[in-house]
């Protein structure tokens, strides 16, 4: 079953006031590079949507050996980015929707969605206690509204309301967005002052 990674990447971190994509997160890796090879660390095939003006931004990602694109749209909203992923993926029979602001997603959790595709046309992951977060999945048959979206509209208003799509995995990142310098901490630096951001629609 051919299932591949969109990773949303063409938001202009304007509320974190500069290009967070770009931040070192650890000693080598950007917040966007330690995203992708978290990503290809799973197995699956990824594309990397990005918004104009990134060309420079698209040669890296291409050095590391992933695929990308420039969605011409990307300013309009989250949803039109996701739309152009998968678009372009159509070959795709199913997508993983992740953020590119989340780089501690972990790859086992990229395989669980994947494999849960095989008995489940989308799926979410949650935590122990039922917290919903990101990346979503979701199958060919899906395909056509995830085209459709635009806007701010993301791929979670497509999930039915049962607990059917839900995917309980160990993974605390899978609520972790990047959305102030505060939030660039490993997570295990996490403190009782530095909470994990709650279950957002934002994207990068």
């Amino acid at each position: 079953m051919g299932i591949g990674i969109v990773i949303l990447a063409a938001g202009r971190s304007e509320r974190f006031g500069q290009d967070k994509r770009c931040l070192p997160l650890n000693n080598k890796d950007s917040v966007l590079l330690a995203t992708i090879r978290a990503a290809k660390a799973s197995g699956l095939s990824c594309y990397v949507v990005l918004h104009p003006g990134d060309h420079e931004l698209m040669h890296q990602c291409q050095q590391d050996g992933v695929e990308t694109g420039i969605c011409p749209d990307a300013r309009l909203g989250i949803g039109h980015s996701i739309a152009f992923g998968v678009r372009a993926n159509q070959h795709w029979q199913g997508w993983i929707i992740a953020r590119g602001n989340m780089p501690w997603v972990q790859p086992v959790t990229y395989q669980q969605l994947a494999a849960s595709l095989f008995d489940h046309p989308c799926i979410r992951p949650v935590d122990g206690d039922g917290h919903p977060g990101f990346p979503t999945a979701f199958r060919r048959e899906f395909g056509w509204n995830l085209m459709q979206l635009h806007g701010h509209r993301t791929e979670v208003r497509l999930m039915p309301s049962c607990s059917d799509i839900d995917l309980v995995v160990n993974d605390p990142a899978i609520s972790r967005v990047i959305r102030t310098p505060k939030d660039l901490c490993p997570l295990h630096q996490i403190t009782n002052d530095t909470q994990p951001p709650a279950f957002s629609q934002a994207a990068i």
